[in-house]
């Protein structure tokens, strides 16, 4: 029993070492943007409050989540180099304009998220699920501008709805393959505007500011997962694929992520785990040209206004605590923070991730 636990062990430390290094010499060698309009397609499969190995003597067809998310950006990349607020804002007479410092720096970016996740099981393998999420943004600047010394942009309203259908390709009585495809609706609005150094009055805002993609765009979604005596663990990887140029000339750059877990599962009251991602997003294509300047040199006063300051690769770490109360409810709680970042800069990196979901079965 020793002897199997242990091997049980190292193939989950093989596969995990297996992943760092695929992950590291993935073909995904060039960059995107952190886009902060997404949550994850991984988290909207992951929905189910039951496992796949219980739902054959179950008739809970019906999944409902509610989750909270709450993300913080600071600290700026150029490649994998950190670099100041001073760095990258420009100061008349003490430096040279550059294409890496601007006139007008955001500082704090702060994102909100409060999302509903809906999916019913259409037949023993095939599932529809469904997400809408409610954005709220928030972001402090310093500039160069007079009477814009420091201010601060937000915008708040329904972001793109996601609808996806998964299918268990193999499942045996402790694993499970499934693969989806889905479809993002451009339902949230890019035409979000505020009052920036730019001119008197509202003007469109950047696009970190806008709540969607105004893109129609299809996620794909492969994973696997085994559920041990007293682990679960499991991998997976997702593309999204964004498709045309929104009305505003623009589109967002796709994205493919690669993860895998690790859950203690000896405890019918606490769940505690681990889970490591590597995350790839393309920078943007096309621009919003209302964002730029009249200066053909320096056309973009800001970082964010830059659609190639967007792109890169990370590799997060989460910790995460799941949390199986009443009959059929549970509650999770999980914190990610980047590891590793490669961003086209200067651009605002992610602090850190915090997000509280509840749902049920019936």
């Amino acid at each position: 029993m020793e002897f199997r636990a242990f091997a049980k062990y190292r193939i989950i430390r093989l596969c995990a070492a297996a992943l760092i290094v695929c992950c590291s010499a993935a073909t995904f060698a060039q960059k995107v943007p952190t886009d902060l309009l997404d949550l994850s397609i991984e988290e909207l499969f992951a929905a189910n409050v039951i496992s796949d190995s219980d739902r054959a003597m179950l008739d809970n067809r019906w999944h409902v989540s509610y989750t909270y998310a709450v993300s913080d950006y600071d600290e700026y990349y150029i490649g994998t180099n950190s670099v100041s607020y001073d760095d990258v804002l420009f100061t008349p007479g003490g430096e040279p304009r550059t294409d890496t410092n601007y006139p007008v720096v955001p500082t704090e970016i702060k994102q909100e998220v409060h999302a509903l996740r809906v999916a019913f099981d259409l037949t023993d393998t095939l599932t529809v699920r469904a997400q809408l999420p409610m954005v709220k943004q928030s972001t402090d600047h310093i500039s160069i501008v007079p009477g814009y010394d420091a201010f601060n942009i937000s915008s708040d309203g329904v972001g793109d709805l996601a609808v996806v259908l998964d299918r268990r390709l193999k499942q045996t009585v402790n694993s499970v393959w499934k693969a989806g495809l889905g479809v993002s609706v451009p339902t949230g609005s890019i035409d979000e505007e505020g009052d920036t150094p730019r001119a008197p009055g509202n003007q469109q805002l950047p696009y970190t500011m806008q709540l969607g993609s105004g893109t129609w765009d299809f996620p794909l979604f492969l994973s696997f997962r085994k559920y041990e005596a007293r682990w679960d663990w499991g991998l997976d990887a997702s593309i999204a694929v964004r498709t045309g140029k929104n009305d505003r000339d623009y589109r967002l750059g796709n994205k493919a992520s690669v993860g895998g877990w690790v859950m203690w599962n000896g405890s019918s009251v606490l769940k505690p785990g681990v889970r490591l991602d590597y995350r790839w997003r393309d920078d943007i294509h096309g621009e919003d040209a209302s964002l730029r300047v009249a200066n053909l040199a320096f056309p973009y006063p800001a970082p964010v206004t830059n659609p190639n300051a967007f792109g890169g690769k990370q590799l997060d770490a989460e910790v995460f605590l799941r949390m199986p109360f009443a009959d059929k409810w549970y509650a999770e709680v999980s914190y990610a923070r980047p590891l590793f970042l490669d961003l086209n800069g200067p651009q605002s990196s992610e602090k850190y991730h915090l997000s509280l979901e509840v749902g049920t079965s019936f």
